[in-house]
């Protein structure tokens, strides 16, 4: 007759192990050398090494590269934007974010942010794009979950430039009625703070598009006026754009970078895109413009914003 011993010093067992006639049912103590101590038939102790079973980190994922190119950098998408707004709407407080992250493995994330407040007399609206890829996380484009959000618009769908979600909230987003809700200020079924509209596509080739509008001058700031100055279908328009790119040719970063607009003979994207010094463009009026979402008009001459790029878009 054997005898079965069984020791318990542990959550799992990690060996069975069998002496003079004695089954020892090993199991491991928990400890981080995996070892557990058992008692043998003749007093003697076996002490048994589990197998380690911790895996090391999983390396990050990085994104190809396509040969002979380098990430969009700021001031490319400054030009690209500006090229895709209406005419004769004062251009302002320009700036950008190089978004790319680079170890020695290579590229995980690649793209970079741009944007600057638009304006005519009803007020200013804050619009920004945004070019990206992240091989950590591949993006996803989908309406947040509606619950409550009696008055705020999404709407997803797919198209030929790829997966586009619109939506239509408030810097402080819709939610559910509750008290829980209210009690900040900041939420509820109408939202609150400036109203945000957004165009966000998911190309083919993994990269995220999202042009974004806020109805103020700053992305959490007073409201600046009732609706944003451009309308859902300009937004989309922008977004869906086949021209814009992640991956380009590093010269066409440096020829963007050399002819960006200046305020106050600086570029707005700092130290890094700093250019020769030039002249800023005196204020002038070209006539008067209407916002897509009202019908104010640009001002000119002495009461032209500080700051001002340009002053009008022609």
């Amino acid at each position: 007759m054997k005898l079965v011993r069984r020791i318990q010093v542990g959550a799992s067992t990690a060996a069975v192990l069998a002496v003079a006639s004695t089954t020892l049912l090993v199991v491991a103590n928990g400890n981080d050398d995996h070892r557990g101590r058992v008692a043998g038939p003749a007093s003697t102790t076996a002490e048994v090494s589990a197998p380690a079973t911790e895996a090391g980190p999983k390396p990050r994922p990085t994104l190809t590269v396509p040969a002979g190119t380098v990430p969009v950098l700021p001031p490319l998408l400054l030009h690209k934007l500006l090229a895709l707004v209406p005419e004769n709407l004062l251009t302002s407080r320009l700036t950008g974010s190089d978004n790319t992250n680079r170890t020695s493995a290579g590229i995980h994330n690649a793209g970079a942010s741009a944007s600057f407040v638009l304006e005519d007399s009803a007020g200013p609206s804050l619009l920004s794009v945004s070019v990206e890829q992240n091989a950590d996380t591949p993006g996803t484009v989908e309406c947040p979950h509606p619950g409550g959000e009696v008055y705020a618009k999404c709407v997803n769908y797919e198209a030929p430039a790829g997966r586009v979600v619109e939506r239509q909230d408030w810097v402080y987003p819709a939610a559910p009625d509750t008290p829980e809700n209210r009690a900040d200020g900041k939420a509820g079924p109408w939202g609150n703070g400036p109203k945000v509209w957004s165009v966000r596509v998911l190309r083919r080739d993994g990269v995220v598009i999202t042009i974004e509008e806020i109805a103020s001058r700053e992305e959490k700031g007073d409201i600046g006026r009732n609706t944003p100055i451009l309308s859902m279908d300009r937004l989309r328009a922008i977004a869906t754009d086949p021209t814009w790119q992640l991956w380009v040719a590093s010269d066409a970063n440096k020829a963007a970078a050399d002819a960006s607009p200046k305020i106050g003979n600086r570029s707005p994207f700092g130290e890094n895109y700093q250019t020769p010094p030039s002249t800023s463009p005196s204020p002038s009026n070209t006539g008067p413009a209407r916002s897509e979402n009202g019908t104010g008009a640009v001002s000119s001459g002495p009461g032209v914003p500080s700051g001002t790029v340009g002053t009008s878009r022609s």
